[in-house]
């Protein structure tokens, strides 16, 4: 997706360019506080997209409604220690430290790699969601699920 469509994309669900959200930064001071390790591009992504919330296909169609699957750009859901240590054990399966941006309507948390790219965990599985953000936005527009990686295993 060229960047004048991402933009676009974006804008209709409420996101505005060049607008720095500083609540941002009470959310990483959380997450590190439970052992998260917020690198800079997990910031630099929070303070430009916190809060926001992207409905994308897949979709269902339920009692002639249609309901979409959707990803909130907000970690608070997913802000304990026992959070910590799961992106921790994703990130042995990644190869890149991981930080969690949101959460998916599949029960998934998306998080950003220190590698710049996008990821994403499910239970045990891990998965890749685009190799930048650009990837992962162009993948959630056109409902494409994360691609499986592997999985960790218990110690």
């Amino acid at each position: 997706m060229r960047e004048s469509e991402l933009e676009e994309f974006l804008s209709s669900f409420g996101w505005e360019a060049g607008r720095v959200r500083r609540e941002a930064d009470a959310i990483v001071v959380g997450l590190e506080r439970v052992g998260f390790v917020c690198h800079e591009q997990a910031k630099n992504f929070l303070s430009e997209c916190f809060g926001l919330k992207i409905d994308h296909p897949p979709a269902l169609f339920i009692a002639g409604e249609r309901i979409s699957s959707w990803t909130h750009f907000d970690p608070s859901a997913v802000c304990t220690t026992r959070d910590a240590d799961v992106a921790r054990r994703c990130a042995g399966v990644a190869g890149t430290v991981l930080c969690p941006i949101g959460v998916d309507s599949f029960h998934v948390t998306v998080y950003s790699g220190s590698d710049g790219a996008f990821y994403a965990g499910f239970d045990s599985s891990v998965y890749q969601y685009g190799e930048d953000r650009n990837a992962m936005f162009s993948m959630m527009k056109d409902g494409i699920r994360p691609i499986l990686l592997g999985e960790w295993t218990l110690e």
